[in-house]
């Protein structure tokens, strides 16, 4: 019993103090992976791409008002995509209401909408969807209803990589022995995925390092994009393994996920 207990307290001691926990992380995999990452909001524009590509001889419509005849104007909503054929027998609508303006937007197009010839009007199928008026007036107008609402967009887009820490964080590259760092191609937007691996003895040198880097970028977006302001505020951060961690983006989490299937066992 004796020898059982402390085989057991070893154990213990060589899980606490991380031993038998050591991995190393995939960065190619993680690369590939976080392109292609999806997340869970309604990508409009490749929802229009794909219902002009399924809906024949569709023209794009830039002034609905005079086009349909609708008592809509750029004031009414944020964005919108919309097209239609010559004879408007076929046709669809993807508009996002500016905020109050939901009843008022949808009622002018009902009104349109059920101005319509009876046969082309019982084509229509109609949801709302993540703040979306979704009007669509096809053949196949429920199937296609469905592709439209698994259009999700990339969680990053535009990303390049960082070739010189030195210059983007002010890290000595001594100090690091291997990396992925990912950040915005252009200054519109703040996602961007670091993942360092601390040489030995060196995480906290690193980590503050970090720290300033990441209190500049705060700076940098108070006064800019309030919606980039607050993803940056929001940014994981994260010591994995022997691993920092930093992501910034409208999903973490699922980015994080994404990071820990890419682990390795030494």
């Amino acid at each position: 019993m004796k020898k059982i207990l402390i085989c057991l307290t070893i154990i213990c001691l060589f899980l606490l103090t991380g031993c038998g926990n050591k991995f190393e992380l995939d960065l190619k995999k993680i690369d590939e992976n976080i392109t292609s990452l999806k997340s869970d909001e309604f990508a409009r524009v490749d929802a229009a791409s794909i219902l002009s590509e399924n809906i024949s001889d569709l023209e794009d419509v830039y002034n609905i008002k005079k086009t349909f005849d609708i008592d809509l104007d750029d004031s009414d909503y944020e964005v919108a995509n919309v097209a239609t054929n010559k004879k408007k027998t076929a046709m669809y609508f993807i508009v996002k209401p500016l905020e109050g303006k939901k009843e008022e937007v949808k009622n002018a197009i009902d009104k349109y909408v059920n101005s319509l010839k009876k046969e082309v009007k019982s084509k229509l199928t109609y949801e709302e969807y993540q703040d979306h008026l979704i009007y669509i007036i096809a053949d196949n107008s429920k199937e296609l209803l469905t592709k439209v609402k698994d259009c999700k967009s990339n969680v990053f887009n535009n990303l390049i990589d960082v070739d010189d820490l030195k210059q983007t964080f002010d890290i000595d590259d001594k100090l690091v022995s291997t990396y992925l760092a990912k950040v915005p191609m252009m200054v519109i937007n703040s996602n961007s995925v670091i993942i360092l691996k601390p040489e030995k003895g060196k995480t906290k040198e690193v980590k503050e390092k970090m720290n300033t880097y990441m209190e500049k970028l705060e700076e940098q977006w108070k006064t800019y994009l309030p919606d980039q302001y607050e993803l940056v505020k929001n940014r994981l951060e994260e010591e994995y393994g022997d691993y920092l961690i930093y992501i910034i983006s409208k999903d973490n989490d699922k980015v994080f996920n994404i990071i820990k299937e890419a682990k390795l066992a030494k």
